[in-house]
């Protein structure tokens, strides 16, 4: 029997005519099929990846097959094969180069790697999963929600208000869900607050350090239960639309299950699966999935108050750094090398719900744990400049990192040290310049929430979609100016390094425009050799003029290799107006 594409004009099953039951549908079919719409819409794991995207070494995937097909079809392709089979939807290699597969988006470089489920079905399949996100099918599930929502409210209306039956609750417990998954659909703001679950893959080196910190990990009792019970499951992959076919009940007789706790359990037994028994089926049944060690972050993504408090919700640039920095950490200079004899430091600058602060955090952790000799744990400084986007970062870092009682009384986890942990400060970007510039006087001390950690400069600075006026990407830069580190020439280190992503969105041309004006190539530059000569002279011209902590020195801020680089997240991934894809800059000195 063929699986039948994953769509709502297909798997919705249709209401009754009457605005006031749902019958011959029982509220366990509906909540089962609200379900299923939260996770094709509003998927609980965003950096995550699925069972199916990771296999046995040895074995052909789906993947390496299409792979091959293309390559035979257009000999122009050149995907990268590095992360096969990971489900990434996205290589992107710090090192410079000019491989055949790239192709430029707007003069940027762009790096592609296809987003394949795993799944040994063929392309169609691939192709039938992403017709949900065709506008008609949104449409459609959108207005299936209307007329579940419609009918419990009708239903409940005309029912004896006093004392509450099975049926009552269960009703309920459908209009709930239903309202919720609406609100969502319409956007974070009409939705009220939610918990983000993400799961990210890490190296395979880390995973023992992973595997030996959950097993100390218990319960938290101030999370919700589906909170602990996402973090409680990592040892088994997050859901995939493949997977949710098998969720889907058969018939309106299919019995939905309910925890004490009154929340959902998808029917998962064979009884209730819609995959046949075909070949194609034996096949994927004799494969066995090789597992990934993936690390879960949780985010607080609150209502946007204005225009101006994008920072309270989570967008698709960070997950796609994020997921980059998890599998590849060395390589974004997150470990030092033990030459260093200290721990790392990471700045990010508007940082938001704190994503990439909170991974960078965890992922220093397990560095730790698993170095011999152990490493220094490091330090991370997640900053931002709104106070209702600094107080809702808070609650992002204590669901991460709850907050420990000892006999001092309760305390947080980012006052553990000035010098490693995890802190949060608020940053101006007009006026952090002038106060580094000006020697970092006593009487700004007090005024500005940076000053505990610039006695040192940073090795890493993240900037994930934080430009959004002309004039920011100039502060950026005179930011990044004052707190990056400098190379050093007796070891032929070439300093910390600047990450900035930013997705192409049409109505945001200038913005992006002027991120690549303030951020040139640093082959662009007059030769280091001619600006360190001009270093000691008062009088010499912008182009001789190093800059920030590297003004004696003649250095600048740049984009290294060729500059910018077009990049692309997987589908329903990030926003809708972020489908374009991503610009990437790799800054450093020179």
């Amino acid at each position: 029997m063929s699986i039948p594409s994953l769509i709502p004009s297909s798997f919705l099953p249709h209401l009754p005519r009457s605005q006031y039951s749902f019958s011959p549908l029982l509220p366990s079919d509906l909540i089962a099929h609200v379900s299923i719409l939260r996770e094709l819409y509003l998927p609980p794991i965003h950096g995550g990846f699925s069972a199916s995207d990771v296999f046995d070494d040895e074995q052909d995937t789906h993947v390496e097959r299409r792979s091959r097909r293309e390559a035979n079809s257009n000999p122009s392709i050149d995907l990268v094969h590095s992360m096969e089979g990971m489900g990434l939807g996205l290589s992107v290699a710090l090192q410079d180069g000019t491989g055949s597969g790239e192709r430029g988006i707007e003069g940027g470089r762009q790096s592609e790697l296809e987003d394949n489920g795993g799944e040994e079905s063929g392309e169609e399949e691939e192709e039938d999963e992403e017709l949900h996100l065709d506008p008609f099918e949104r449409e459609w599930a959108e207005k299936w929600l209307g007329g579940v929502v419609r009918r419990a409210q009708g239903w409940l209306e005309s029912v004896d208000s006093e004392g509450k039956s099975e049926e009552t609750k269960e009703v309920e417990a459908v209009l709930r869900d239903a309202t919720a998954v609406l609100a969502m659909m319409a956007g974070t703001s009409a939705a009220g607050s939610l918990t983000r679950h993400l799961a990210f893959p890490i190296s395979d080196a880390l995973a023992p350090a992973l595997s030996q910190l959950r097993s100390k990990t218990s319960p938290n009792l101030a999370l919700s239960p589906e909170t602990n019970m996402f973090l409680a499951s990592l040892s088994t992959s997050p859901t995939s639309p493949s997977a949710l076919r098998r969720a889907l009940p058969t018939s309106t007789q299919t019995a939905h299950t309910r925890t004490s706790s009154g929340h959902n359990n998808l029917p998962t037994s064979p009884t209730t699966s819609l995959t046949g028994s075909s070949p194609s089926d034996t096949r994927r049944k004799r494969r066995k999935p090789k597992r990934q060690a993936v690390l879960p972050v949780l985010l607080h993504d609150a209502p946007m108050g204005d225009h101006l408090s994008v920072g309270v919700q989570t967008w698709g640039s960070a997950i796609l750094l994020g997921r980059q920095m998890a599998l590849r950490p060395a390589d974004f200079g997150l470990f030092l090398p033990p030459s260093f004899e200290r721990g790392v430091r990471v700045l990010e600058l508007g940082a938001g719900t704190g994503l990439l602060s909170i991974l960078c955090r965890k992922l220093l952790d397990l560095h730790s744990v698993s170095s011999q000799p152990s490493t220094p744990p490091g330090l991370v400084v997640a900053t931002d400049f709104l106070r209702s986007v600094l107080d809702n970062l808070k609650i992002c870092v204590d669901l991460n990192f709850p907050p420990r009682l000892d006999e001092r009384g309760i305390e947080t986890s980012t006052d553990i040290s000035r010098d490693q942990g995890i802190h949060i400060a608020k940053l101006d970007w007009t006026s952090f310049p002038h106060f580094m510039e000006n020697g970092r006087k006593a009487d700004d001390v007090d005024e500005e929430e940076m000053a505990p950690f610039v006695d040192q400069s940073f090795d890493l600075v993240l900037a994930s979609d934080c430009v959004y006026d002309e004039t920011h990407a100039k502060l950026l830069r005179e930011v990044a100016g004052w707190v990056l580190r400098l190379p050093d020439d007796g070891t032929g280190d070439q300093g910390g390094t600047f990450h900035i992503l930013s997705p192409l969105r049409p109505t945001f041309a200038p913005e992006l425009e002027s991120i690549d004006t303030h951020f040139p190539s640093l082959s662009t530059y007059t030769p280091l050799s001619e600006r360190r000569k001009a270093a000691t002279s008062s009088v010499a011209p912008p182009d001789l003029r190093g800059e920030g902590l590297g003004l004696a020195k003649g250095l600048k801020l740049g984009a290294r290799g060729e500059g910018k680089r077009g990049v692309r997240g997987r589908k329903g991934e990030g926003r809708v107006d972020e489908a374009q894809g991503y610009w990437w800059w790799e800054v450093g000195w020179g």
